[in-house]
């Protein structure tokens, strides 16, 4: 080499973006998007100043003032590690502020690379046997395919103005109830919306959730139902006679006539999956792929969850959390299905503390909580169920209302 000659190092990409990064006024615009893991073992101690400095003090800071903060975030750091750290920081820079577009392209690109090393390691995971997370490589696939830059931020703002907001306000429901008595005092629920239905053992819950799912789909609306006590393939039975309204006996005499009414009416808006064993994530996975108005998981409670929990009732608490996010972050209707509590034993009016397992948190999460009360076991009133409104953030009526149920049929009316 000749002498005189400056020797020039190229200057990497992450490490071009931890210099974009020294100006606040950049950092804050891209704060949501970049994060530590994404940066070389080295850097990422750098990284860590330069969010600190930006939280405690807001200000751009220079190279030299980022030397002398780490040196004082990091006193034990053997002098070795210190001067390569220092090596990097005296190379960047902040770059053009006129250039602050082709700058978060360049974070974008960043992004987008990270992503792909996040999905290739999951997608070797998956394929060697060392893991079964299919969610989460489909969450990582989905961040890319949105276009979002980052699958960290969960918010996005409301940009409706006064005379759209007050429009969505007065438009009905998008799940109207199907049921004149319900639909009077509560006309039907909303996408995003998360309900409770519960009741005693053999009192007619399943025969409930039935009813309601075949009244939506009378509306045209895709459900897909989570058997997890009954057999699926009975709850799909049970689906269409309530459709039909017509008794086992009436469904075999008629039965070539609804086989053909089923294929056009029924079969492409229904779905009934056998989910002994399912997670909430596998749900939302499906949910995501599949796109449904309306999901039914039934015994919510045996759902598994993925994490480590030290009780119970931490468990249920995030099941039920993990549900309600499934509904607003699919834009569906969620109905958990649960048991009631011995409380709730041959009485009229059931309230949502005699839920099972109530302490939870689980009604915490919940839009509204129907429950279904039964009492005595005469010939009448075992035809009797009395359908309580016990928590209802939609109109904020609560009460009872007397039915009759048709087991025989499916039907409440």
């Amino acid at each position: 080499m000749t002498k005189g000659t400056n020797t020039l190092k190229s200057v990497s990409l992450d490490q071009q973006i931890l210099g974009f990064c020294l100006n606040a006024e950049f950092f804050s615009q891209v704060k949501n998007t970049l994060d530590r893991d994404m940066f070389t073992k080295e850097m990422r101690d750098i990284f860590d100043t330069i969010v600190y400095s930006h939280t405690k003090y807001g200000t751009t800071m220079t190279s030299t003032e980022l030397a002398a903060l780490f040196d004082d975030r990091n006193p034990a750091m053997p002098s070795s590690a210190r001067d390569s750290v220092h090596e990097i920081i005296v190379q960047l820079e902040s770059g053009n502020p006129d250039n602050t577009d082709m700058h978060i392209d360049m974070v974008q690109n960043f992004w987008l690379r990270d992503r792909a090393r996040l999905i290739g390691e999951k997608a070797i995971e998956i394929f060697t046997g060392e893991s079964e997370e299919f969610g989460e490589l489909q969450r990582l696939i989905d961040a890319v395919d949105d276009g979002r830059m980052s699958d960290k931020t969960t918010y996005t703002e409301v940009a409706s103005d006064l005379d759209e907001l007050l429009d969505d306000v007065a438009e009905d429901p998008d799940f109207p109830f199907d049921f004149n008595l319900i639909h009077e005092e509560v006309p039907g629920l909303d996408r995003g919306n998360f309900g409770i239905l519960f009741a005693r053992p053999e009192v007619g819950k399943t025969t409930f959730c039935c009813f309601l799912a075949a009244s939506y789909i009378r509306q045209g609306v895709k459900v897909v139902y989570w058997a997890n006590e009954e057999p699926a393939d009975r709850i799909k039975l049970r689906i269409i006679q309530s459709f039909f309204e017509v008794t086992d006996e009436e469904m075999r005499q008629q039965r070539a006539v609804l086989a053909q009414r089923y294929l056009t009416e029924v079969a492409p808006y229904l779905r009934v999956m056998d989910s002994v064993g399912t997670s909430v994530e596998e749900a939302d996975e499906y949910a995501k792929l599949n796109k449904p108005d309306v999901m039914f998981m039934d015994q919510l409670d045996k759902f598994r969850i993925k994490g480590e929990f030290n009780r119970q009732d931490e468990r249920l608490k995030a099941i039920y959390v993990y549900a309600r996010e499934i509904a607003k972050r699919n834009k569906m209707l969620v109905w958990a299905v649960s048991q009631a509590s011995y409380e709730a034993h041959d009485r009229q009016f059931i309230d949502y503390s005699m839920l099972d397992n109530s302490r939870t948190g689980k009604a915490g999460e919940a839009d509204i909580i129907i429950g279904i009360g039964k009492t005595g076991s005469s010939e009448v009133e075992n035809d009797v169920r009395h359908i309580c409104v016990s928590k209802n953030k939609l109109n904020g009526w609560h009460g009872m209302i007397h039915a009759q149920i048709d087991i025989n049929k499916g039907v409440y009316f």
